[in-house]
């Protein structure tokens, strides 16, 4: 039998709690690689004992019987499998079985306690109807991302959601690996790509826009410069991008393979024996290997597919983060760039998960969705728009809808942040600077002494780093973070600020930033004289130069910097001092 770990032992304490005060559904969220299956499989133990019949749910082949196997070995008790193409053992009490097969069933099996891996999908249809079938069984959904983004939740679904310990707290524990995680030299410009109405890439301009932008030899080389000789899942866009790439690996002598969905089944579980033994090096998939494939040797994912699902993103670099003999660290490549990863955070940022429906947002509207009474905006789940009937998963009403011809709404853009990836490779730094940490630990010893609140470290650290902020490492930003009791998303949050604030703009963003900006300036005489005669020519540290066609025009514009910070700051710009030069050979700078 497994013996639990102290957290997946708390987790039990808690779902057998509130199985006691009468709750009956509970979803437990748990980071990938945390021991998921473990976990339930320990309950199932307990629970067959006395004399339950457990049925385990999961909507694929791999993870069904990737599942058998590892409760078989938690538990202590043998499997059956409900699937189509297996032969049925009925008088087992445990049964692991796929949510295709089980909606086939015109009566279903008597079970006492139901458990849904992957529990983020149990929204659809299928599951719901499965688990219409038990009103009186114990229901446990488990998950390392409880999320969508249609606009659906789980609140109706299941009573109470426990939460394990966050991806950086198994990390410092040493239950996952740390990782590094770098900006590839080649990264995909999506600025062009259009969002769904679930605020991830169109797939077909997405599987276009990759395919223009980066070569499969491309994928080769960023894999040979850091990742060399080591295990490695590939994540492509589509199908036809997953085998260029596989090809160009092979033709460059790594053993490398394909695998996706419509792979034949005895092919794909040969190609998962091979990599899982190490005879495939380079494993290239599309949509089979994000979730639930426990493979602990992967020491690399190299994402060549963005998204703006935090679910997708969460579950592709969990893949690496497993621990395994001999495995120092995980890397991780994404070819995406900052801006199209900057909204779902690194791979261990704190996360606050909710069984809450999340309001669909200005872009989800553009297309089809329902905004119900109580104001909350959604898609309807794929069996309901046959019937053009809808449930809210906010508040229950029912909701009537019209399908339109099949075009989008008027779309929606999302507000320009002003952001642009870097196309020179970079690495998160999470190591903490010796000589950044003892300016800290003096501050909060002086934080302490003088009895001044906690975030006056960080606003004097502010002050002191301010000429060096830019070499502030991640690392750093989470070890104050720690020390002030904040989350690692207020430390990505700062390190992603003083990033933005410190790069600098393209040409071509510097004329959209000052074009905005111009339109806000008043009075409307000063706003006419800026947009005939100057240009901004660069914005860094939050100082902006402006270039002005001759000396007369800048004495005339010297007295309006502060008519000019106001039009920045209209347009979401901080800038705290504005400088004036002439566009002369010998250029004079002005400080005003």
């Amino acid at each position: 039998m497994y013996k639990l770990r102290d957290y997946q032992q708390e987790l039990e304490d808690e779902i057998f709690r509130l199985w006691a005060i009468g709750t009956r559904s509970i979803m437990v969220q748990l980071p990938t690689g945390g021991g998921k299956t473990k976990t339930f499989g320990s309950i199932t133990h307990k629970q067959l004992d006395i004399g339950w019949r457990v049925l385990v749910i999961a909507h694929r082949e791999e993870l069904i019987f990737q599942a058998k196997k590892e409760i078989e070995e938690a538990s202590g008790h043998s499997a059956g499998i409900i699937k189509s193409g297996y032969p049925p053992s009925p008088l087992f009490a445990l049964q692991v079985a796929s949510i295709q097969t089980l909606t086939k069933y015109k009566e279903m099996p008597p079970f006492d306690l139901i458990i849904v891996d992957e529990a983020h999908h149990a929204c659809s249809r299928s599951y719901t109807r499965v688990m219409e079938q038990y009103p009186n069984a114990k229901i446990l959904g488990f998950t390392a991302t409880p999320c969508r983004n249609d606009g659906q939740g789980f609140k109706y679904l299941f009573e109470k959601l426990i939460c394990g310990p966050t991806t950086r707290e198994l990390i410092e524990r040493g239950h996952l690996c740390p990782y590094t995680l770098f900006e590839a030299g080649k990264t995909v410009d999506t600025s062009k790509v259009k969002k769904n109405g679930e605020g991830d890439f169109n797939t077909k301009q997405l599987s276009e826009t990759v395919a223009n932008q980066i070569e499969p030899d491309d994928v080769v080389h960023e894999w040979l410069d850091k990742a060399k000789d080591k295990q490695t899942v590939i994540f492509a866009v589509d199908v036809e991008r997953s085998k260029e790439y596989a090809e160009a690996f092979c033709r460059a002598g790594i053993p490398a393979e394909h695998i996706d969905g419509e792979t034949e089944k005895d092919d794909r579980r040969d190609i998962l024996k091979r990599f899982a033994l190490g005879e495939t090096l380079v494993l290239c998939n599309c949509g089979i290997i994000s979730e639930g494939v426990d493979i602990p040797g992967i020491e690399v994912v190299q994402i060549v597919r963005p998204t703006g699902s935090l679910s997708l993103w969460r579950q592709m670099v969990g893949r690496a983060l497993r621990n395994a003999k001999g495995k120092k660290f995980a890397i991780i490549i994404d070819h995406s760039q900052k801006t199209a990863r900057k909204k779902l955070g690194l791979p261990d940022d704190d996360v606050d998960w909710s069984l809450e429906p999340q309001s669909l947002d200005e872009l989800g509207k553009a297309f089809f969705s329902v905004t119900c009474k109580c104001n909350h905006v959604f898609r309807p789940l794929p069996h309901e728009i046959p019937k053009l009937v809808c449930i809210c998963p906010n508040c229950l009403a029912e909701n009537t809808f019209k399908m339109g011809n099949g075009e989008e709404k008027e779309e929606v853009e999302p507000k320009d942040n002003l952001v642009a990836g870097s196309d020179k490779e970079k690495m998160i730094d999470l190591t903490v600077n010796p000589e950044h940490q003892l300016i800290i630990d003096r501050l909060l010893c002086d934080c302490d002494r003088l009895q001044y609140p906690k975030d006056w470290v960080y606003h004097r650290f502010m002050d002191i780093a301010h000429d060096w902020k830019a070499e502030i490492s991640m690392g750093t930003w989470r070890y104050l973070a720690k020390k002030l009791g904040y989350t690692t998303k207020w430390a990505t949050k700062k390190y992603q600020e003083i990033e933005e604030e410190c790069r600098e703009l393209t040409p071509d963003e510097l004329d959209s930033l000052w074009v905005k900006a111009v339109e806000k300036i008043r009075p409307y005489g000063t706003q006419a004289l800026l947009k005939q005669h100057t240009r901004l020519v660069e914005l860094k540290n939050k100082t902006a130069c402006i270039e002005i066609t001759s000396m007369p025009l800048l004495k005339m514009a010297k007295p309006k910097a502060q008519n000019i910070r106001d039009g920045f700051y209209a347009v979401g710009t901080s800038v705290a001092e504005v400088k004036l030069r002439v566009k002369i050979k010998t250029e004079e700078l002005v400080n005003v």
